[in-house]
């Protein structure tokens, strides 16, 4: 603690030389604590922070607790046996990995250290910034820094981290504002949130315009307030020693305690891993691809290609890797995964462009088939969010995000020191997760190792942390879904997309959960659009194993098969690849685009429609969830003939029976009747300002608001001699249609011309 008399909040009006007396006085103190191998992070042999302890679990002494949840209260009382009490060693590692990383090494100067920010609950509970919801939080008045705008600017021309960050465009939010501040010579506002167990600084750059820090007690002081907790601040180092000793604690833990995680898991050894082992001579890690290992336990790796992989596995290059893997020729990601694995104390290693025979269609279709139980047999798989392309990495120390120390105000008179951690990234510079293969390798692990921008999630089946930070934003929400924010955590945020045994989306019942598992895939992108099915593979073999369903049929299961076919794209956003066959019109795995659920109603279902018959043609038998050349579906349903319309103000979703006439629907601007609502697939297929018809077959009714409506497919008729094997009316599927009744009006099968026909859909 320093006893201070200067009060950092006075007017706007103080001179440059006040500011700069303070600022020497600053510097004075900071140049006294210069014999300390690092200043700022000294450690007090007064205190130690009660929430960690050494592990019964631990691999070795200096281990991290089993379990690393963070109970959030206040300091605790000082005491003798507080004084008495040694700091335990990870506060101590987590010192030296960054003393060994000057980019990451807390920066200090007089600019900053001149910063005194106010933890004191001044005011009332109140709203946070005005937020409509209502979300409580405590909050001080707003303040200002100790320099103007334009002396900010020179500090972070003199190199101080924390104005450079402050004043820093490259921002996409702010990188087209050219005026931040303008040219005022005020000095710059800010605010301190304390809200849902964290504190964080708001610093102003224009109205309704924020930068933001986290704010940290520095590790091994005793906290100046308790938002500000207890846990350890962000590791900006994952490729350290500090790093991989917490993830062996996390695994360990998982290993010994977790029966659910442990269920889930089942034994399985790849045909091919990467072993990685070290020299003798330099400690420098070797690797080579192993042929039929012995079991053991190993890693798998989720991860961009980003374009094709030099180095991949093919026929000519197979012997040559079996004996040795030079590291050099890897890409960056597949180098640091190894560093990985070596450094968690694994042998093995296994990565799909090493691991499968690239130009081998049957060792690719072989693998890809068992690609469900090679992820499930992994002990952990090592999913590189941060990684755009496997030659970026993911193991280099996290310098944008490199703190400052600052002074924070505790009372009057009374200021100690924070770390504040500047907040860069949000979940969409995550590109993995846009992904269609890693879809899978996420729902199927049992445990993840995510190494994002900022920090490294761990997540299980029942547990989740981070390598530093609050770990609390992974707690389920309270009663009230507005007392608890993570939308602007970045670690909460990835851990969205994380879901290990496939927990949240595969839970609920068929065909339910194959519904939103087909939402959340068909989000993604595929770099080869054949791959549609094949990516989705794993999960589709996982599914027919937890669920009462049997056979599959290009992306839709015999059972509820007529529901499943119901799959609505979002309007106008979707396409069907030309050139190439995928899947049958009625797949959802034909479109290029995300897919909503398969109805709106889900009880009280009444099929009116009868599936005859479906079949596909698989284009390997090795595997049943994999790619098809063709398929079609005999169907038995009421059907009747429609004008569909691509002009006015329900462009797309509008029409009226083929036998009605416009003016029988006088209130309707272009004669539509607002019993129909048609949506298409994909509109940019059909000619614009016009009327097309097709026919609608319908597939289900339910009643909903005392009306009876009803759920069907909208198609199209096409040449029988296109299919010479199969018989009966040929159409293809091009939408989908929902029919209803009102007041005035009957239900719309109902009224007018419809027949019963026995058709194929292909």
């Amino acid at each position: 603690m320093q006893t201070l008399a200067t009060d950092h909040d006075s007017s706007d009006g103080d001179s440059v030389s006040q500011v700069g007396a303070r600022a020497a006085k600053a510097k004075r103190r900071h140049q006294t604590k210069d014999s300390q191998p690092w200043p700022h992070f000294r450690l007090p042999p007064s205190f130690v922070r009660p929430e960690f302890h050494e592990s019964e679990n631990s691999d070795s002494e200096d281990d991290l607790p089993k379990r690393h949840r963070i109970v959030h209260r206040g300091p605790p009382a000082e005491t003798k046996e507080n004084h008495d009490t040694t700091p335990s060693s990870s506060i101590l590692r987590h010192q030296l990995e960054a003393q060994s990383h000057p980019l990451v090494k807390p920066h200090s100067c007089p600019h900053c250290v001149a910063i005194a920010v106010d933890l004191r609950r001044q005011l009332a509970r109140v709203t946070f910034r005005g937020d409509a919801w209502a979300r409580e939080g405590w909050t001080t008045a707003n303040r200002k820094f100790p320099l103007t705008v334009d002396q900010a600017r020179a500090a972070s021309h003199k190199g101080c981290a924390f104005y450079r960050y402050l004043l820093a465009d490259d921002d996409p939010a702010y990188a087209i504002r050219n005026d931040v501040w303008g040219s005022s010579p005020g000095r710059i506002p800010f605010e301190i949130v304390m809200q849902n167990g964290r504190c964080r600084l708001y610093p102003g750059r224009r109205k309704g315009e924020f930068r933001e820090f986290s704010l940290y007690t520095i590790p091994g002081q005793k906290a100046l307030h308790p938002f500000l907790g207890y846990q350890l601040p962000p590791n900006l180092v994952p490729n350290s020693q500090l790093s991989f000793t917490r993830v062996r604690g996390w695994l360990n833990e998982c290993l010994r305690n977790h029966k659910l995680c442990n269920a889930f898991q089942r034994a399985y050894m790849p045909k091919r891993l990467i072993e990685v082992t070290t020299t003798a001579a330099s400690g420098s890690l070797c690797a080579r691809l192993v042929t039929n290992p012995t079991p053991g336990r190993y890693a798998a790796l989720s991860y961009c290609w980003g374009g094709d992989q030099k180095s991949k596995t093919i026929r000519s290059v197979l012997g040559t890797y079996e004996k040795e893997i030079l590291m050099g020729i890897l890409p960056q990601t597949l180098q640091d995964a190894l560093t990985v694995t070596h450094g968690i104390g694994l042998r093995y290693l296994w990565v799909d462009a090493m691991a499968i025979v690239q130009d081998d269609d049957e060792d690719r279709d072989e693998q890809i088939s068992q690609m469900h139980r090679i992820y499930l047999g992994a002990s952990f798989t090592i999913v590189a969010a941060k990684a755009v392309t496997s030659l970026d990495g993911f193991l280099a120390p996290r310098a944008k995000y490199q703190p400052s120390i600052i002074s924070a105000r505790l009372d009057d008179n009374v200021f100690g020191e924070i770390l504040a951690f500047p907040k860069h990234d949000v979940l969409s510079d995550y590109n993995l997760f846009t992904r269609g293969w890693t879809f899978q390798e996420t729902q199927l692990s049992t445990r993840i190792l995510a190494y994002g921008l900022h920090e490294l999630v761990y997540s299980c089946l029942e547990a989740r942390h981070r390598d530093g930070g609050y770990e609390h934003v992974f707690d389920p929400p309270p009663a009230s879904i507005y007392l608890r924010d993570t939308s602007d955590d970045p670690a909460a945020q990835m851990v969205e997309n994380l879901d290990p045994g496939n927990q949240k989306l595969g839970r609920d019942e068929h065909p339910f959960g194959w519904e939103t598992i087909v939402f959340k895939y068909s989000q993604r992108f595929l770099t080869d659009g054949l791959d549609k099915l094949p990516a989705v593979s794993a999960i589709a073999e996982e599914y027919s194993l937890t669920k009462p369903v049997t056979e599959y049929y290009a992306g839709l299961w015999k059972e509820d098969f007529l529901h499943q076919c119901l799959w609505q794209v979002s309007f106008n956003t979707a396409m069907r690849p030309k050139g190439v066959y995928r899947a049958p019109s009625w797949s959802w795995a034909s479109v290029d685009g995300a897919v909503h659920g398969f109805t709106k109603e889900r009880l009280n279902l009444k099929f009116s429609c009868s599936l005859l018959h479906v079949e596909t043609t698989l284009v390997s038998t090795r595997n049943r969830f994999g790619r098809v050349g063709n398929g079609f579906m005999r169907l038995r349903g009421r059907m009747r003939k429609v004008l569909w319309s691509s002009s006015g103000i329900r462009a797309g979703h509008a029409g009226r029976a083929a036998e009605d006439v416009a003016s029988r629907w006088p209130d309707e601007p272009y004669g539509f009747d607002d019993r129909l609502s048609l949506t298409v697939d994909f509109v940019g297929e059909w000619p614009k300002d016009s009327e097309v018809e097709f026919w609608c077959l319908e597939i289900c009714t339910f009643f909903r608001d005392g009306f009876e409506r009803g759920q069907g497919l909208l198609l199209d008729k096409v040449d029988g001699g296109e299919h010479p094997d199969l018989s009966d009316e040929i159409f293809r599927r091009v939408g989908q249609a929902y029919f209803g009744a009102d007041v005035a009006e009957p239900y719309w099968f109902d009224d007018g011309v419809s027949e019963w026909k026995e058709i194929v859909v292909v």
